[in-house]
Parts: structure tokens; sequence; C-alpha cells
């Protein structure tokens, strides 16, 4: 594993919390490598890298200062160490500033440090962690299987003279949320107090040891596909509470990732497969309906029945193995695209509203085309000669150079480049230079719809003073 080889530098390891702890202290200790190891409660900022880091790793150990070989003679021989490597735990964590700077430097350390770097996550989608895994071996680990754990649990509880049936077994591992050192350490409560075990008392006992546990988004929506016994034991009620993680964002996941997986059910069969996927949209469809009346009339009531629609129905049409990473939603950032747009039609029909008489939506469809070919045609058929001609053209609609830019980018399709940007540079910059020495750029001589003097409020001003200081300025 901390091998020189192909995969890089730098070993990845991402996963859920508690799921590795430990595997990385042993490795090393299997290899003969010295450590150090340093995590979210030490200081991980660029110049402590720089000046801790990197000086220790340099060092060697006293303990480790001389480590013992076999001579080509057959005698030991003593010779200086120098295996170290460097553990760093919750690289998703660094943030703030106290580690400002952390994640760059330890770039640079990968890039140019010959020993093994170790980094660990929870969170592998993490932007922070991007870069890290250009540079490294990227190894994700998943959380152990019930069959996985049973097996050895059952030995443990063995040896310790409990007697536990594979149900009841089950019951713990799953009441521990699969957490190896939680269903350790129940087991060990056990053994004391009774040497058999039955599966009710199992049930009983692991509900009530069960602990609650703080789900991501990504997480949320791997449990609403996932097929197997992670989800055969889960109630109604257990699928439902899934939503309720966040039910702001988890309609989102399941539409967004719905579409990517292969559901187990349809075996394979395309027609099968579009079938259960229209009945999963339909039930998104529906618990966007209900999510309508929540948000119109406040009717919070609602909320189980929009879980219901939006995340167990799609779920359990969708059931799948899951073996890969889920998508973000797109829907946030083309809402915000939309938002952005909306606003900028809307300025540009309230300064064009002192030339046309046209709502928002005849300047998006009718209006922002022709005035893009309009000021677009003179500059590509006359070149720097055309400048005047565009300028008059949009002081006669009462348009600025921003509003230009936001026509280029309003009528100009996903994917495709604006006209303007085509143009010859010596064009496109005389026109800028142009616009910038006309008078009428100057927006206090600029006609405009609404008033651009600040309104001042005089101080201890209230009531009719107030008003009539507001309609003096108007």
């Amino acid at each position: 594993m901390l091998k020189y080889d192909h995969f890089g530098k730098t070993k990845a390891l991402s996963g859920q919390p508690r799921l590795f702890n430990g595997i990385q202290s042993l490795v090393c200790q299997e290899l003969g490598y010295s450590y150090m190891e340093l995590n979210a409660s030490d200081i991980r900022s660029k110049n402590s890298l720089k000046e801790i880091v990197a000086e220790s790793l340099n060092n060697t150990s006293i303990t480790g200062f001389y480590s013992t070989s076999q001579h080509r003679s057959g005698r030991a021989a003593h010779s200086v160490s120098t295996k170290h490597a460097l553990i760093m735990d919750e690289v998703d964590g660094m943030v703030g500033n106290e580690d400002r700077g952390g994640i760059e430097e330890l770039t640079g350390l990968i890039k140019h440090k010959k020993i093994p770097i170790i980094c660990m996550c929870n969170d592998r989608n993490h932007p922070k962690i991007h870069s890290l895994v250009h540079y490294g071996f990227d190894l994700s680990f998943q959380r152990p299987r019930v069959e996985q754990i049973k097996g050895a649990m059952m030995s443990i509880a063995l040896k310790e003279g409990l007697k536990a049936p594979p149900p009841a077994m089950n019951e713990i591992i799953w009441g521990a949320n699969q957490d190896i050192r939680q269903v350790l350490h129940n087991v060990r409560m056990w053994c004391p107090r009774s040497k058999a075990l039955t599966y009710d008392q199992a049930k009983a006992d692991s509900h009530r040891t069960k602990k609650d546990i703080r789900l991501g988004p990504f997480d949320v929506a791997r449990k609403v596909f996932a097929a197997g016994e992670e989800t055969t034991h889960m109630s109604l009620v257990d699928k439902s509470d899934l939503f309720f993680h966040d039910y702001s964002i988890a309609p989102l996941f399941v539409q967004e990732n719905d579409i990517h997986v292969k559901p187990v059910a349809a075996g394979g069969d395309m027609k099968k497969h579009l079938m259960l996927l229209s009945r999963a949209a339909d039930g998104l469809c529906d618990g966007d309906l209900v999510d309508h009346q929540i948000q119109s009339k406040q009717n919070w009531s609602l909320l189980p029945t929009q879980a219901i629609y939006a995340s167990v129905l799609p779920g359990e049409l969708m059931r799948v193995y899951m073996t890969q990473f889920l998508t973000f939603p797109s829907w946030l950032g083309k809402h915000s695209s939309i938002s952005k747009h909306y606003h900028i039609v809307q300025d540009l029909a309230l300064y064009m509203s002192l030339r046309t008489d046209s709502s928002k939506r005849t300047v998006n469809v009718d209006y922002l085309s022709h005035i893009r070919d309009a000021v677009v045609q003179p500059l590509t058929s006359q070149g720097v000669e055309g400048v005047q001609d565009v300028i008059a053209l949009m002081e006669s609609y009462y348009l600025m150079k921003e509003d230009f830019e936001n026509i280029m980018e309003i009528s100009s399709w996903g994917g495709k480049s604006s006209p303007f940007s085509k143009l010859d540079p010596k064009v496109k910059a005389a026109f800028t230079r142009t616009y910038s020495n006309t008078g009428t750029y100057n927006k206090e001589v600029y006609l405009t719809p609404y008033l651009l003097q600040a309104i001042k409020t005089p101080r201890h001003s209230t009531g009719t003073a107030l008003a009539f200081h507001f309609f003096k300025l108007l």
C-alpha cells in the first residue's frame, strides 16, 4: 500500500465515519514505517505544515534511528531508518482561518516529498478533495455488509460464552448501523448479564442502544435507492424518515439520480426499466404538487405525504445495488441561472419602456434577438466604421454598455458563443473606447425610468416631515 508504484505518491481513503480508523497506523507498523499523524484538533495551516511537518519528515526518531537488517555474511547489521510516512486525518475539515492554505501546502508536499502520504476523509465529494485525488490513488471504503460482520461477531460471542442465534446477531449489527466497534461494545455489555440472547431480546436491546446518526444528503440518497439487506429490515416509517433529514433538497437528489440507476426489478429489460422510471417520475410530480400546497398555503402537515411521493415511492421502484457515485442536483445551478436571467430581462424591459410599451416576456421573445442582430451586424460588415451606428441604436433604446453585454448573454443559447465574441479584437476595442468617450455614457445625463439621486433621510425626520421631503425629491 505504501510502495511507490503507478498509483501515485499518496493514498486517499474515503468513507463513512468510524469505518477505517486505525487501519493506517497498523499498515505503517506492519511495514516498519515511522509516521506522523495530524487530525482536526491540530493546526494544519500552510505555515504549520511547512515549518513543522516538512522538517519532521526529514528527521529520524530515536526509537527507529537504527533498524536491524541482514548482512550478506549472515550477521545482523544496523542502518539508519529512512522509512517515514505522513497521515493526514479529516482533510475535508481543513477549513477556516486556522487551516488557511493547508490544502495547497499538502498538495505541494505530495508533489515534492518522496514519502508516502495517507489522506483520510469522510466527504469524498468535497471540493477540496478533488485536487488531492489527482495526485494519488483513490481508495473508497464501503461499510461492511452484515454477512461480513456476523461471522466474526458470532465467533467472539461464542468465545465469551454468549449464545446468540444468527437472526439475533443480525439485529445487533443493524442496531449499531454496522459499526464494528459499537457491536463489540454491545456484546461486551450483554455477556455479564446473560449467557443466552434470544431474537426478541436482541431486537429490543438493539433498539434501545441505537444512536442517532447524522447523514449527509449523499448518504440519504444512497439509502433511498439501496437494495439488499441494508433496506430489507427498514419499515415504512424508517424509509419515510430519510426524507426528513433535509426535506428541502431530498427530492432533488432523488430526481437527479433516478435516471442514472439501473433498477434490480427491471432485470435488464429496457422496457421494464422505462416503465419503472415513468412511475417514479409520476411520483415525483405528485410530490411536487404536494410541495406547492405546502409552500403556498403553509400546510406543513402534508410533509409525510410528500415523503411518500418524493422519496419512498421512487426509491422502492428504482432499487439498485449502489456502486456508482451519486450526482449533485443540477436543478440548483439551472435555477440560479434562470433567476439571474429573469432579473436581467426585467431590467432591460424597464430601460426600454421609455421607447417601447412591452412586457418582460415580449422583450425576451420578440425584441432581444433582433436587437442583438442589429447591434452586431454593423460591426461585422463595416468593422470600426460601424461603431457609431451601433452606439446610436443603443442610445435610441436607452441601453448602456452593461445592457449590451447582457443582451449578448441572454440571446445566445447554452454552449454557443455570442456573435460579439467572434468579432475582431480591434473592432471590440474600438467599440468599448468610443462608448466610454461618449457623453451619454455619463449616467447623470442619461435618461432613465427611475431617479438616480439617492434619497437622503434627514435626521429626526418622521411622519409628515419625512413624507414631504420624499415628495419634494420626486
